[in-house]
């Protein structure tokens, strides 16, 4: 994707953008690291085959299935979107792998919000929950029209003031189109669902959810998981001993926003420590 603005303010227009409208798509993937991802997924669907399921595919814990699945978490303009909506202290609690053939119509809504325990048990109504998750959509196959199985998302749901209900119909969804290897955003807090696939080729996908390290992971974590957090996405852990090593080192930056981790050169910016390195012997099966 070609961009005509500097990557700090196409960044800043995507967090407005998710902000107000709770989603936006980031951009696409060069073509090298969709197929490597591409690959990934059709290695981990042939070797879990399940004929009770028709070819289908929700593999939970998803990155830690494939070493190569790991690529997509420090693409820089996602890892930078990431930062500015949550922070640096963030890292990949939850991910799951879907491959779904044609089928027929299944009448089936889907509609759905993640992390909802969270607002029960804290008591608090949607629009008071915070902001603790940015869901990730990618794309591995062409997805050019709603009946491809496309993600449907519900503008600005994630700010309602009145309930909704999923066996509802949402007259508002907007279905999210792209080539393989696009790359969409959406806060977990929004309204959303997969299509049926209605069309011509296996949809495949690839989801993961950036949330805050406090924030305990709903996956099980593979060697590639370990050594992924701690190489890329994580700052260095905060001791008790030493001090806090967030806000206390945090500097502003020119655009009065937090800095934030530079996926690009796997260093940090001035005011942030540099990023834990794997330990030795720290590998992917």
């Amino acid at each position: 994707m070609t961009y005509s603005k500097s990557a700090e303010t196409i960044t800043a227009e995507m967090v407005k953008t998710v902000a107000d409208e709770g989603w936006s798509v980031v951009g696409v993937l060069d073509r090298r690291l969709a197929r490597r991802l591409l690959r990934a997924v059709d290695e981990v669907a042939a070797r879990t085959p399940d004929p009770g399921t028709e070819g289908q595919l929700h593999q939970l814990s998803g990155l830690a299935q494939h070493p190569d699945l790991s690529a997509v978490v420090d693409w820089p303009p996602l890892l930078a979107l990431a930062v500015e909506l949550l922070s640096p202290n963030i890292y990949i609690n939850h991910s799951h792998l879907d491959v779904h053939p044609p089928h027929p119509p299944t009448g089936a809504h889907r509609w759905h919000r993640d992390n909802g325990l969270m607002g029960r048990d804290m008591r608090l109504l949607w629009r008071d929950q915070p902001r603790v998750t940015l869901k990730v959509a990618v794309y591995l196959t062409d997805v050019e029209s709603p009946d491809d199985g496309a993600l449907d998302v519900v503008p600005r749901s994630h700010l309602d003031t009145a309930s909704r209900y999923p066996t509802e119909e949402q007259p508002d969804g907007v279905p999210i189109l792209g080539p393989a290897g696009t790359v969409a955003v959406f806060d977990a807090r929004l309204w959303h669902r997969r299509r049926d696939n209605l069309g011509t080729r296996i949809r495949r996908a690839m989801f993961m959810a950036y949330s805050y390290r406090w924030l305990t992971s709903r996956d099980i974590p593979g060697p590639s998981v370990t050594c992924l957090s701690a190489a890329r996405v994580m700052p260095p852990p905060a001791s008790p001993w030493s001090g806090d090593r967030g806000e206390a080192h945090r500097r502003p930056s020119r655009t009065g926003r937090p800095s934030g981790l530079r996926a690009a050169d796997g260093g940090s910016e001035a005011g942030w420590p540099t990023p834990v390195r794997p330990r030795t012997g720290c590998r992917a099966r």
